[in-house]
């Protein structure tokens, strides 16, 4: 598969077997009960090492949290509703919370390019939410980056060249929660991406990435989350297909949308789509039947394998047009170290023979024919 991005939760997520924080003592503000835990060590840190060790790639991981400290918040809980509460040392805690973490996971050898701000900073604001949330406004996002977090990080020499993601929710906010964040130059020259989860992305157009790029086209556009089986019908499915076809589905139009890269969420769970210490089931890549000693592939695993094992790093999207009045059908383009590199996705029910040609080497030219509901890709020299 040769994946090259990872994201790792700072603290505790919906997919947890319980929450925890790594300073769970109230108003230490100085965060001298600051420690990772048994999961960091167990569940995370073990297994990136041997992701790196196997990888022909370099790994870049991403951090998020889900939540702060449940005594930074205005709910004093992880869970639920609540923002940072109004105290300056609680924002000035909570950036060298980030820090601190990078600190305790670079001694362990783990090195990071990249944190979201927060995980679905929206969730936050529903009382009752069911898991680890932080409610942020873009407005108070801005601030805390402008203030706190951006002056925080730069300041120290291991987290100076983290990249610094925003949203990291879905893209009915888009653009303007890009407007609001880069309209103050301090934050501008913070925040480096724009983090997009795929939920609601059949209510919302993908134009609004293109939009996004054009109006901030210094700052990458990366989907940082997606996951089958949150809507009904929840959880794993094993073999089915057309999940496989909604990852290649989404991660084409974001491609072609200016989306620089994709990650789902959980890269395995189990057979009942966790563990989730609140129940929140859902599918994944990978299934794993621990009392059968197995574990299943899904159609997604493969799905993605188009993608991750073919568009390397430095790869640039190249125009790519579809005429047909197949509406199923969906391509995105790629060219990366003289290779042009075409995936094609088929939804219809029917084969479809295809032309290929290459605007650039006219020479070239491809007749195929693409299976019903399959996804292909297909490669060539560039010269």
């Amino acid at each position: 598969m040769e994946y090259t991005l990872g994201r790792v939760p700072i603290g505790s997520t919906d997919f947890s077997t319980r929450e925890y924080s790594y300073d769970d003592v109230a108003d230490d503000f100085n965060l001298r009960h600051f420690a990772l835990r048994a999961d960091d060590y167990r569940y995370k840190i073990k297994f990136i090492k041997m992701a790196q060790k196997v990888s022909p790639n370099k790994i870049r991981l991403v951090a998020s949290p889900w939540s702060s400290p449940a005594w930074m918040k205005t709910n004093q809980r992880m869970s639920g509703g609540g923002a940072l509460r109004d105290d300056y040392r609680v924002h000035r805690a909570y950036a060298n919370y980030f820090v601190r973490f990078f600190e305790e996971y670079d001694k362990e050898g783990v090195d990071f390019w990249g944190v979201t701000i927060e995980n679905e900073p929206t969730a936050g604001a529903v009382p009752n939410y069911k898991w680890q949330s932080l409610f942020f406004t873009a407005t108070t996002e801005r601030d805390f980056v402008r203030d706190y977090l951006g002056p925080t990080m730069k300041s120290h020499l291991l987290t100076a060249n983290i990249s610094i993601i925003c949203l990291d929710d879905n893209r009915i906010w888009l653009p303007i929660w890009a407007d609001i964040m880069f309209e103050d130059e301090k934050v501008e020259g913070y925040v480096d991406g724009i983090g997009v989860h795929w939920y609601g992305n059949g209510l919302y157009p993908a134009h609004l990435l293109t939009t996004t790029h054009q109006r901030h086209p210094n700052k990458f556009i990366l989907a940082t989350e997606a996951c089958a089986g949150s809507s009904f019908p929840h959880g794993p499915i094993l073999g089915d297909w057309y999940r496989a076809e909604q990852y290649a589905y989404d991660i084409i139009t974001d491609l072609n949308n200016f989306v620089t890269g994709w990650m789902d969420w959980n890269l395995c769970l189990n057979m009942d789509g966790g563990p989730t210490w609140v129940k929140n089931y859902v599918d994944s890549p990978i299934i794993i039947n621990s009392t059968a000693n197995e574990f299943y592939k899904q159609p997604m695993f493969y799905a993605m394998g188009h993608f991750s094992k073919f568009i390397k790093p430095g790869s640039r999207r190249i125009l790519s047009k579809v005429q047909t009045t197949n509406k199923n059908l969906q391509i995105t383009a790629a060219v990366n170290k003289g290779q042009r590199v075409l995936v094609i996705l088929n939804q219809s029910d029917e084969e479809e023979e295809i032309f290929v040609e290459d605007a650039m080497k006219r020479n070239v030219h491809l007749n195929l024919v693409v299976p019903a509901r399959s996804i292909s890709t297909v490669i060539w020299n560039k010269k």
